[in-house]
């Protein structure tokens, strides 16, 4: 026979796993989450199927640091409380203005900058990123087309390089600007610069990201659901297990 548990016990029981939720859910809240990559626009970097960290302290916290941006809304001119600017070059998961999905990105221009692009090469305050190519490829895309691009790595002010694809068949964003980036908001591009939809593009692209809408800063690939198999003649962009990003 099935024992029958008193109130108090039931009680007891039921405390403990409400205890457990809330801690639960402020440290997914208040320190670190975990996003999955679900498109290629952050290739090479990140590969559709990666689950990456996502330190969520690094830069304050607005409404939208909370799951589902049930947060209260700041009154600040950031909109964030204990607000820090991220680091040009910082891949960052953020809310889309608009339409609330969740995004990720690298932060190429911060405030006070002048962003431009002229025949798809970079120009910050005036100058232009210096690149150099790495080798050109082709790739199965995750809807089943086959591309052909370069890998570059590009260096931003301060120091910081990384790596990035250039399709030599597409350019619908291979010029923009200059546009000056204002307070409280960061100019925001995929790696994979052909196939992003980011600060370049105003609707549905991101526009110029305001800072309040900002998640956290990703860190780590943890580990990476990436199936895709090999097929002759084309790379494949695998997940980077237990990868530190920068």
């Amino acid at each position: 026979m099935l024992r029958k548990l008193p109130w108090r016990e039931i009680r007891s029981e039921a405390v403990f796993f409400a205890g457990i939720f809330v801690v639960f859910m402020l440290f997914r809240t208040a320190a670190y989450g975990m996003y999955h990559i679900p498109s290629e626009s952050m290739l090479p970097t990140l590969a559709v199927g990666d689950r990456i960290s996502v330190n969520k302290f690094a830069y304050g916290y607005s409404r939208h640091s909370a799951p589902f941006s049930i947060g209260p809304d700041f009154a600040t001119p950031s909109g964030r409380v204990f607000a820090r600017v991220p680091e040009r070059g910082d891949i960052v998961v953020f809310k889309h203005p608009r339409s609330s999905q969740t995004y990720i990105k690298r932060v190429i221009g911060l405030p006070g900058d002048e962003i431009a692009l002229e025949g798809g090469r970079l120009y910050i305050n005036g100058e232009r990123a210096p690149r150099d190519l790495e080798e050109t490829y082709r790739y199965r895309e995750h809807r089943g087309g086959v591309a052909s691009v370069g890998l570059f790595n590009e260096a931003l002010p301060g120091g910081r390089a990384h790596e990035i694809l250039e399709r030599s068949d597409y350019g619908a964003a291979d010029e923009f600007g200059p546009v000056a980036i204002p307070e409280n908001h960061l100019f925001v591009m995929g790696d994979n610069r052909d196939n992003s939809l980011d600060s370049r593009f105003p609707d549905p692209g991101v526009g110029l990201l305001p800072v309040e809408y900002l998640v956290g800063r990703a860190e780590h690939v943890v580990f990476s659901a990436n199936m895709s198999s090999h097929e002759a003649g084309l790379k494949k962009h695998t997940g980077k297990w237990l990868s530190k990003l920068q």
